[in-house]
């Protein structure tokens, strides 16, 4: 697979941040109108199941700017909102915990052992997150946001004392650590829930969009710095 470029690559993880992490209010889905997924995502093509889901994505936006032009059609907006809080939040235990430790500790409960490892990991390397939701560290949406982050930043511009150092934040070895050691572990399965209990084509797109992402940035990103460090051996 041909390298997709570190813009779209922290474009395409921004807006996944974004469906993972916002319920399916007016901002949110007139930002996912505006984007032709079969025209423009950068892994569209990358194979059958990724433009399979750009197509689902981009019919399922049609309806719902369709449903919400026509005021007495809100049928398509209330299903895209129960689908949401039943998959992510609830009542009850949520038929996709978006949060690592429910899938990583045995205990099944937020803020376990691997949610505390995460929060090490990034008091280590310096980085505080902001948010206005009360949410754990490992939401897979925070932590797309946290990858979206890393991403925006030039990696030329991260003082990185040495090419081994994987605590630097932002650096290229340690996101791969971040999606190696904390991501990765947990999101294919958090992601199979999504698919197998999505009811809405809106929420089924973003099973397969999310894992093809993930699994396309760790494969690059990993041929990188084997790369990397072939040439400094040179």
């Amino acid at each position: 697979m041909t390298n997709i470029d570190r813009v779209e690559l922290q474009a395409m993880a921004q807006i996944l941040h974004n469906l993972w992490f916002e319920p399916p209010g007016e901002e949110l889905l007139a930002m996912v109108a505006e984007i032709p997924f079969v025209e423009q995502w950068p892994l569209g093509d990358s194979s059958p199941e990724a433009m399979q889901a750009c197509e689902l994505m981009d019919a399922a936006s049609t309806t719902v700017i369709q449903a919400s032009a026509n005021l007495s059609d809100e049928q398509a907006i209330e299903a895209l909102q129960l689908d949401y809080t039943r998959l992510f939040v609830g009542p009850g235990v949520p038929l996709c915990p978006p949060w690592g430790s429910m899938y990583l500790c045995e205990t099944g409960l937020l803020n376990d052992v691997s949610t505390q490892a995460l929060v090490a990991f990034y008091k280590d390397s310096g980085l505080e997150l902001d948010s206005t939701r009360n949410e754990p560290v490992d939401h897979l949406g925070l932590m797309l946001a946290v990858i979206a982050n890393a991403l925006a930043t030039e990696e030329g511009t991260i003082p990185v004392l040495m090419d081994s150092d994987e605590h630097v934040a932002f650096s290229r070895a340690w996101l791969a650590l971040l999606l190696r050691e904390y991501l990765m572990p947990f999101a294919p399965q958090c992601i199979a829930l999504l698919a197998a209990n999505a009811k809405t084509d809106f929420y089924r797109a973003l099973a397969p969009l999310t894992l093809n992402y993930l699994q396309s940035l760790q494969s690059q990103l990993e041929a990188e710095l084997v790369s990397h460090k072939s040439d400094a051996m040179h």
